[in-house]
Order: C-alpha cells, then sequence, then structure tokens
C-alpha cells in the first residue's frame, strides 16, 4: 500500500504498519493514481477526475464545509457515474475496509473523460479572432475600433 501524503506533510511523521510506504510530494501522481487497484482519497476535483479518466475504483472523502468538495466535484462524479463517497466523520475502520471490498469488486462503468478541450478551446479562439474588428474602451466613454491579426494563427 502507498500512502501519498502530499507537499505539506513530512512522510517521517506518518505511523504506519509494515508494509506500507509513506511518499510526500509525488510528481506525475496521475501516473500512480492509473496504476493503482483502488484508491482512497479527499474529494479533491483534481484527483477524483484523474482516477475517472483512468477508470480506476476510488472512494473520496469531501472536507467537510468545503463548498467545491462537497456540491461541485459530487455533482461531477455523479455525472461520470465515478467514485464512492464517503463521510470521513461517520466512516470507521470497519466501515471502510467493506467499502473497499465492495468497490474493488464493482466493474467501473463511468462516462468518458472528453479529451479534446485544447482543440476545441482552440477552435474557439481561432473563430473569435476572425471576427474582425473588435471594439476597446476609449478615452471620455467613446469607443474605438482595432482590427486584430488573424495571421498570428
Amino acid at each position: 500500500m502507498v500512502v501519498v501524503a502530499g507537499p505539506r506533510i513530512d512522510p517521517a511523521s506518518a505511523s504506519v504498519p509494515a508494509g506500507v510506504t509513506v511518499r510526500g510530494y509525488v510528481p506525475d501522481l496521475h501516473r500512480e493514481l492509473a496504476a493503482c487497484d483502488l484508491a482512497v482519497v479527499q474529494g479533491g476535483l483534481t484527483t477524483t477526475m484523474e482516477l475517472v479518466a483512468a477508470r480506476r475504483p476510488f472512494l473520496y472523502f469531501p472536507l467537510a464545509r468545503h463548498f467545491e468538495q462537497q456540491i461541485h466535484v459530487p455533482h461531477r462524479l455523479r455525472r461520470h457515474r465515478a467514485g464512492r463517497r464517503m463521510d470521513y466523520a461517520r466512516t470507521d475502520p470497519d466501515g471502510l475496509a467493506d467499502a473497499i471490498i465492495e468497490e474493488l469488486d464493482r466493474k467501473v462503468d463511468y462516462r468518458p473523460v472528453p479529451t479534446d478541450g485544447a482543440r476545441r478551446a482552440a477552435a474557439l479562439l481561432s473563430e473569435l479572432l476572425q471576427l474582425g474588428p473588435h471594439t476597446t474602451g476609449g478615452r471620455n466613454g467613446y469607443v474605438r475600433h482595432r482590427p486584430v491579426a488573424t495571421d498570428c494563427l
């Protein structure tokens, strides 16, 4: 088992049983996540969506009173049919063990994560830049027009 403590926690400060490796900051963490059998994570969007994209099973524990992790992330994960939401305050070791066993046995059937974001953004920018003259704010409330360079594409 590998525990990733992150950049702010000294791995040497963690008391763990034999067989558990504690690591601090892990560059290219998405590669570690893609190779895991199951992840138990905090409910951050980046980590959970990396797991969705890699089609790995996971349990996530959103931080209490954290809007993004309590509202936005679970909404997005539900749309992808991904992950199992857990409650830190209500989960005991036996409950965690049961959830891990259940998730290891569950078939992953997540909706795919779109991977064409850069292409779509470039297309939108290209379209915007080819619209011709654009307005910018002028002095005294007047509007002036300036041409947009389209030869930079």
